[in-house]
């Protein structure tokens, strides 16, 4: 399973001090048929069409999801917080650059 994160810039929470060096990981993530989740669940694979990740029908594995897509809400403004993005096959994640940075 490989997971990215897209962090917000505005989290003020996380961040490191000014002249920090940080590095960030980019990556080519192939998501195909994402499925969104809201809510916090630990899926061992995508969930097929029936949204369980332990379905044995057969007849649903055409329609099943190829990634998810977790969306993060900060509990005090309802704002979106932070993406994951979650696949679970290596060959859909590429990472390509590594950069690292100064915090200023």
């Amino acid at each position: 399973m490989e997971f990215v994160l897209d962090l917000d810039a505005k989290d003020k929470t996380r961040r490191a001090r000014q002249g920090t060096q940080l590095y960030m990981l980019l990556a080519r993530v192939l998501l195909g048929r994402a499925y969104v989740c809201q809510n916090a669940t630990k899926y061992k694979r995508a969930p097929c069409s029936c949204y369980r990740d332990d379905c044995k029908n057969a007849t649903h594995k055409d329609t099943a999801f190829h990634s998810v897509i977790g969306t993060h809400k900060a509990p005090s403004t309802q704002r979106l917080k932070f993406r994951e993005f979650i696949v679970y096959e290596k060959c859909c994640s590429y990472p390509e650059f590594l950069i690292e940075y100064e915090r200023q």
